[in-house]
């Protein structure tokens, strides 16, 4: 219900340009008695002035970008409809202008945000083919070329465009491994295009991994045990005795808008971990080389861990990832029965809710002359617990 009785044109202006703005836009700025500006108002100046109707009957907030996207306007919605009787008028937004320079179609793209705020930008570069993000403050231009090209992803390409729709717009296309050492304006707005992206609902097989002789999650353990981890697609994950990278990769899959951290403590193991991420397109990961828990120090807090390998120290690596995240949900992986003894001792000793183990036996058919004959595999424990199970 509208509560304010004073009218409140909130005109989204798009790139800047004055040109740019709809005739509907141009009358209501003209009928306006009042007219604000977020391009040249702070907003807690622009704030203030709303919470003054007063002897203004009707007002104009002209607001950059798109009204509906990452727009000042959510805010006066949410804030002022009880002082006000508003209505939203869009402008040409600069994800419309630069497709339309670019000649492409955004249909296809997923639209998100780095103007003053953070976001997982490889993650997005990784799994869409075509991410298109508004820039500036900390995260310049070069800050997030760079910030590919340390994940992998230094052959995307990216264009930017910078003062659009003014005589001085410019617009660059390169790879990001060839932009990262370049000057672009505080304002502008990039297209990633990963034309190798990969799909993070594929599941993935043993043979599709590089083995070398470090061991390795057998395919059905390993979703198993991802299916028991229940992670969120933004969630932040250990794989603590990442081995291979088998669990680490699909569970970067599974967090296609979060992060994966791999600890590993042999540097052999965590070269094989790089080439497999690689290989798979997961580059939604940083590969540990330490021992948890002290790899935890400089890592932030996670939502989830898995437990391939504790290397004897389960309950000091329990200890650590609850101390970080009291609520955060754990699989480990036991094949021995010392092993699953020293996992529930820890889950006991520190509380962990919701525990389940499940003894995993698994046979596969193998042909011996004309016949199909089934062999068993050792069986696996995944014990799991913590926040994040079943409601």
């Amino acid at each position: 219900m509208i509560m304010g009785g004073d009218k409140l044109f909130v005109i989204g202006f798009g790139p800047g340009n004055d040109g740019m703005l709809t005739d509907r836009a141009r009358n209501a700025i003209k009928a306006a008695h009042r007219v604000l500006n977020t391009r040249d108002m702070p907003l807690p100046d622009l704030i203030s002035e709303l919470k003054k109707p007063e002897g203004y009957e009707t007002s104009a907030v002209l607001v950059s970008g798109d009204s509906g996207f990452f727009s000042a306007a959510k805010m006066i919605l949410r804030d002022f409809s009880h002082l006000y009787d508003i209505e939203v008028i869009p402008g040409i937004s600069s994800v419309q202008y630069l497709s339309a320079r670019l000649k492409i179609s955004y249909d296809d793209a997923v639209l998100t945000s780095l103007h003053g705020r953070n976001g997982n930008i490889v993650a997005k570069a990784s799994y869409n083919r075509k991410v298109f993000t508004l820039i500036g403050g900390e995260n310049s231009v070069q800050s997030i070329c760079r910030t590919l090209c340390r994940h992998g992803l230094g052959d995307v390409i990216v264009s930017i465009g910078e003062r659009l729709s003014y005589a001085d717009e410019r617009i660059i296309n390169g790879k990001a491994a060839e932009l990262r050492d370049m000057a672009f304006d505080g304002l502008s707005i990039m297209l990633i295009e990963n034309p190798f992206v990969v799909n993070p609902h594929a599941p993935l097989y043993d043979a599709d991994f590089i083995r070398g002789d470090v061991p390795m999650t057998k395919e059905e353990i390993r979703w198993l045990s991802i299916q028991k981890l229940c992670i969120n697609p933004q969630d932040t994950v250990f794989d603590i005795g990442a081995g291979t990278g088998s669990v680490a990769v699909e569970m970067a899959r599974r967090a296609f808008d979060g992060f994966v951290f791999a600890i590993e403590a042999k540097e052999d193991a965590c070269a094989l971990v790089r080439k497999n991420a690689a290989r798979h397109g997961a580059f939604n990961m940083d590969i540990i080389n330490g021992e948890a828990p002290g790899a935890f120090d400089s890592l932030p807090v996670p939502d989830k861990a898995f437990i391939g390998g504790s290397m004897g120290n389960m309950d000091n690596i329990l200890g650590g990832l609850l101390s970080l995240n009291p609520n955060i949900r754990i699989v480990a992986n036991a094949i021995t029965l010392q092993t699953l003894n020293q996992t529930m001792t820890g889950f006991e000793r520190y509380g962990v809710a919701d525990v389940e183990i499940i003894c995993v036996n698994i046979a596969k058919s193998k042909k011996s002359g004309s016949y199909d004959m089934m062999v068993a595999q050792n069986p696996v424990y995944i014990i799991s617990g913590g926040g994040g199970g079943h409601v």
